[in-house]
C-alpha cells in the first residue's frame, strides 16, 4: 500500500501544480483584466497623473459623443453587409465549385483560399494601393475599359467605408466558401433526385433544398462574422491614412475610437468604457452564436 501512495503522489503532486498555473493564467490574462477595466473606465485617468472614480461619467459621455454613435452605425452597417454579401456570394461561388470536379474543384479551391492565410496587414496595404485615384487598377480599369469616371475609393466619404467592406469580403470569401461547400457534400444526392423527379430546376433546388440544409453553417458563418464586425480594426486603421477612420470620419469603427480616445487623447477611462461597450455587444453575439446551435433541425 506504501509503495502506491508512494507512485500515485508524484503524479498527483504534478496534477496540482499544473491546475494552479493553469488557474493563474487564466485569472491574470482573462479574469483580472475584465475587472481591471471595468474599474478604469468609470475612473478619469491619463495613467500618469493618477486616478479620479467619476462612476458613469464616461459611459454618458460617449453616448453623447456623435463620433461614438457614427462609430455604432458604421459597425452596424459593416455588420449587415458583411453577412448578407459575403455569405450571400461565397454560397453561389460554392455551389459553382460544387458542380466541378477533379483538379479543377482543388485548383478554384487554393485560388479563393489563399487570400484568407495571407497577413490582413499586407492585403490591406495592396488593397490600399489598388484604390488610388486615376493611377490604381481598378481606376484604370473602370476609365479606360468602362470609360466611366472612376470614384475616389479611400479618398472619398460616400465610397470609403464601403471599399473597405469590400476587401474584408474578399479576403475571407475562401474560408466561408470551404465551410458551405464542405456542408453541400453532406447533402444526400437521394434528395436532390427526388426532388428532380418531382420536376424542380436546379435553380428551384438551390433555394429549396440547399440552402435550407446549409442553415447551420449559415448561421455558424453568420455568427462569426457578425462577431468580426464588431471588432473591426486593422483593415480601417492601415486603409484610412493618419489620422485613421477618415475622410471626414467616414470609416470610423468601435474598436478604433477606443484606440484614439485611449492612445491618441489619453482619456484611458473613455477608452476603457467603449471597450466594455464592445465587449457587452461580443458577449450578446456570442450568448445568440450558442441559443443558435442548441436548435435542433430536421428535414
Amino acid at each position: 500500500m506504501d509503495k502506491l501512495l508512494k507512485k500515485r503522489n508524484p503524479v498527483n503532486t504534478f496534477i496540482l501544480v499544473v491546475s494552479i498555473l493553469i488557474f493563474s493564467y487564466y485569472v491574470f490574462v482573462s479574469i483580472w483584466p475584465i475587472f481591471f477595466n471595468i474599474y478604469m473606465s468609470l475612473s478619469k485617468t491619463d495613467l500618469m497623473t493618477g486616478w479620479t472614480f467619476v462612476g458613469f461619467k464616461n459611459y454618458l459621455s460617449i453616448f453623447k459623443d456623435p463620433l461614438f454613435l457614427k462609430s455604432l452605425l458604421h459597425n452596424f452597417i459593416y455588420l449587415v453587409v458583411m453577412v448578407s454579401v459575403g455569405i450571400g456570394s461565397s454560397l453561389i461561388i460554392a455551389a459553382l465549385i460544387y458542380k466541378t470536379s477533379g483538379f479543377a474543384k482543388k485548383a478554384y479551391i487554393f485560388m479563393f483560399f489563399a487570400p484568407v492565410v495571407t497577413s490582413l496587414v499586407a492585403v490591406s496595404l495592396i488593397w490600399k494601393l489598388l484604390y488610388y485615384p486615376n493611377v490604381g487598377i481598378f481606376a484604370k480599369i473602370i476609365s479606360n475599359v468602362l470609360h466611366l469616371a472612376p470614384p475616389l475609393f479611400l479618398a472619398d466619404p460616400k465610397t470609403a467605408l464601403i471599399s473597405i467592406i469590400v476587401m474584408d469580403i474578399w479576403k475571407d470569401t475562401g474560408l466561408r466558401t470551404i465551410i458551405l461547400h464542405a456542408g453541400m457534400e453532406e447533402i444526400p444526392e437521394s434528395i436532390y433526385d427526388a426532388s428532380k423527379i418531382d420536376g424542380a430546376t436546379a435553380i428551384t433546388n438551390f433555394f429549396r433544398v440547399t440552402i435550407p440544409l446549409l442553415r447551420p453553417q449559415i448561421i455558424f458563418l453568420a455568427a462569426v462574422y457578425s462577431i468580426n464586425a464588431l471588432r473591426v480594426f486593422t483593415q480601417v486603421y492601415m486603409m484610412t491614412g493618419n489620422p485613421p477612420g477618415g475622410p471626414a470620419h467616414s470609416t470610423q469603427v468601435l474598436v478604433l475610437r477606443m484606440y484614439q480616445e485611449a492612445f491618441y487623447a489619453t482619456k484611458f477611462g473613455k477608452g476603457a468604457a467603449i471597450a466594455m461597450v464592445v465587449f457587452i455587444l461580443l458577449l450578446g453575439m456570442v450568448i445568440l452564436e450558442v441559443k443558435s446551435f442548441q436548435q435542433r433541425w430536421e428535414y
